[in-house]
């Protein structure tokens, strides 16, 4: 397993994915094919490739029952965006 307490990268999501799809005993085949997407692109997510597609890193991580969260470092994001207090969501 990766360690979390790391600062975000695209290395740390690919250890994350491969993790998950190993421990549910996955092969890269199992899921390629479930996904309708090639095994080379599986690997490359789990490798961490940045030239992948987001929609399929995201079919990945839906199908692995994995989510994914925006933080932003930026205190006073929030606060700047109008409306941002009126929604519980924020």
């Amino acid at each position: 397993m990766p360690d979390l307490s790391e600062r975000f990268s695209s290395k740390l999501l690919a250890q994350e994915i491969m993790a998950k799809r190993t421990a549910m005993k996955l092969s890269l085949v199992d899921v390629s094919k479930a996904l309708s997407i090639s095994k080379p692109t599986l690997i490359k997510i789990e490798k961490g490739d940045t030239n992948v597609s987001f929609a399929n890193i995201l079919k990945v991580l839906e199908f692995l029952g994995l989510s994914f969260t925006i933080i932003s470092d930026d205190i006073n994001h929030q606060s700047n965006i109008t409306g941002a207090n009126d929604d519980p969501w924020f």
